[in-house]
């Protein structure tokens, strides 16, 4: 038969956001932000910079990080009362310039180049107290992220007069792609440290200053309120 199943009432009791409630669980991904620098890096922290903290790579904000930037109200741990059941990971790479282009413009595939550079590069790890790991992998297009913007290309004429000299794309647009990276699921407990790294072997310099981000997909458990 088709159509939605009628919830019982102890699926309903299990979501009731009320004081009776031991725990209260959403689908709440943890994400960070950090800048990718022009020259590149050797390496990289996700989640060691929360809220109030540091600088915002926001688009056009200023500051320290915001929401914007990441959901982590403390350095590498979740704070009392949270803990967090993850399912997967993504990886999240926004290149410093648009996908539209100008025809002739020196950096007209920079988008498409930058994205691919990042992405054949960098072993992301994930490490739980102090000595085991839980992601060791890479590059970093092994985590593509889940959504991404659906792009139609376009063709623009450079028109002399009435004559239609030459054709190109007016947009170049790329982003890492594939099954979403799953792991075996990992429950970080309140309290418990937690650090997340990439690191390369050799400077991976793109066109710009980009802006990189780290979302680890999974359920937050919190003392319900």
């Amino acid at each position: 038969m088709l159509g939605r199943p009628i919830l019982t009432d102890a699926q309903l009791n299990a979501h009731r956001v009320t004081v009776g409630n031991v725990n209260d669980v959403i689908w709440a991904p943890l994400f960070d932000f950090v800048s990718y620098i022009t020259a590149g890096q050797l390496a990289l922290s996700f989640f060691a910079t929360p809220q109030g903290q540091g600088t915002t790579t926001a688009p056009g904000a200023s500051g320290s990080k915001t929401i914007a930037d990441t959901n982590m109200n403390s350095a590498g741990q979740l704070t009392k009362g949270n803990e967090f059941y993850m399912t997967g990971q993504e990886i999240l790479f926004f290149p410093p310039g648009n996908p539209g282009i100008v025809d002739g413009g020196a950096t007209a595939n920079a988008f498409l180049n930058d994205t691919y550079l990042v992405s054949k590069s960098g072993v992301l790890t994930l490490k739980v107290g102090s000595d085991r790991n839980y992601i060791q992998d890479g590059p970093l297009g092994q985590f593509p992220a889940v959504t991404r913007l659906a792009v139609a290309g376009t063709i623009a004429g450079d028109v002399t007069g009435a004559v239609t000299t030459t054709n190109t794309n007016s947009a170049v647009y790329a982003a890492m792609a594939g099954e979403t990276y799953t792991i075996t699921p990992l429950y970080i407990e309140s309290n418990q440290g937690f650090t997340e790294t990439v690191n390369w072997p050799a400077l991976v310099a793109i066109s710009g200053v980009g802006r990189l981000g780290s979302r680890l997909r999974g359920y937050l458990i919190r003392a319900a309120q």
